[in-house]
């Protein structure tokens, strides 16, 4: 059986009979009682232990009773404070509850008639109580609400943006299939035709765009099938250490031809001699992605620079341009799909490049940005962690 707790009550008084007396009778009605003989006492007492009541009489040397209230409340608001006088006067009552006082007492009394005013205080304080953990838990749980109100906005709003997301690029796809479907089907019929009359070179030529057509159809078809696996998470990516050098070789070889088809200049800065951790395949993919871009975005008889720099455990390869740069609001949506560069019938292309680049990026632990100025060109930049052994040796360089 749980031991009830007895209620602990303070007893003020400078008659120190009266305080005794009034703690052994309040022992018996089980209350822990404990006495002081002034409010500076009673002070000092309360500023390291704490308790349910207080009974202290108004008029005392120094401090008085409803000083000592006041002062008592500092320390503990719920402290239920109870003033012993020998006025009776409602004047001093008023003052005894505007001091914070909850009840007031007429001496000489029996503890008959103190023991229903102990009562009330008690009942009172434990309302207070109450009161105040009902506050403290409709706080918690008004914040709690406005947290999960919160929450679920930024829900719906990520929401209703993926959405609008999913329509434009559903509707973006649809329209790029429809273009090479549509020339396909077109010259198919022209060449099916028995009434439209054509020569041998005419079918050649049609026979031709079909081919181009359904090659560029492939094309989009495997880079949006190749993005899907990637937000999926399901193409396997072989993680090894690669040869920086060798791979800008490689990739400076695939794309000489059509820098030379475009009359652009093509740089490599110095390559340092260090290792990426990262496909060998989907990195080729990534830089060969960036230079054609950085080539066929470009001014006729432009430039186009790379340049590696290590900050510490990284490398950051950075692809620059000669060419119009872009706008804010291009740089801002650059990397979604569908977006090329605002020259839709200019150059050729799904407008996946860059979305499917920065997923493999993103997939590789590496990241991917932009910086450019209208007129001054741009820098599509790449990082990419070195391999292990790399990154010790240029921590002991």
């Amino acid at each position: 059986m749980t031991e009830v707790r007895k209620q602990r009550i303070l007893i003020v008084d400078d008659q120190s009979a009266h305080t005794v007396a009034l703690c052994d009778v309040l022992r018996q009605y089980q209350f822990d009682a404990e006495g002081c003989e002034s409010a500076e006492a009673a002070l000092e007492l309360l500023r390291s232990q704490s308790f349910d009541l207080m009974l202290s009489d108004l008029n005392m040397p120094g401090l008085d009773g409803i000083g000592l209230v006041r002062e008592a409340l500092q320390y503990d608001p719920e402290l239920a404070c109870i003033i012993m006088t020998g006025e009776g006067s409602v004047a001093t009552a008023v003052r005894a509850m505007q001091g914070g006082a909850l009840d007031y007492i007429v001496k000489p009394f029996k503890a008959s008639s103190l023991l229903p005013v102990l009562a009330r205080a008690q009942a009172t304080r434990a309302l207070r109580l109450a009161n105040a953990e009902l506050e403290r838990q409709v706080r918690q749980n008004v914040m709690e609400l406005a947290e999960a109100n919160y929450r679920l906005e930024q829900a719906r709003t990520e929401a209703e943006h993926a959405n609008a997301e999913k329509s434009r690029f559903l509707s973006n796809m649809s329209h790029e299939l429809r273009t090479p479907l549509n020339g396909i089907l077109g010259f198919a019929q022209i060449l099916a035709a028995d009434k439209l009359p054509a020569t041998q070179l005419e079918k050649q030529r049609f026979a031709r765009n079909i081919v181009q057509s359904g090659q560029h159809l492939l094309k989009l078809v495997n880079e949006i099938l190749d993005l899907a696996r990637i937000e999926a998470g399901k193409v396997p990516l072989a993680m090894e250490a690669v040869d920086l050098p060798t791979v800008l070789q490689e990739c400076r070889m695939m794309v000489t031809p059509l820098a030379a088809k475009r009359d652009i200049t093509l740089g490599f800065g110095v390559v340092p001699p260090q290792r990426l951790r990262a496909d060998r395949t989907r990195l080729v993919q990534v830089l060969i992605n960036l230079l054609s871009n950085a080539i066929k975005y470009n001014h006729e008889q432009g430039r186009v620079d790379l340049a590696c720099t290590v900050d510490g455990p990284r490398l950051r390869i950075a692809v620059s341009d000669t060419g119009p740069g872009l706008e804010p609001d291009q740089v801002q949506h650059i990397f979604q799909p569908f977006h090329r560069l605002g020259r839709d019938e200019e150059e050729e292309g799904s407008g996946l490049g860059l979305a499917l680049t920065r997923r493999v990026v993103e997939a590789m632990q590496g990241a991917i940005g932009v910086e450019s100025q209208p007129g001054e060109g741009s820098t599509f930049w790449v990082e990419l962690p070195l391999a292990p052994e790399t990154t010790q040796q240029v921590q002991h360089a």
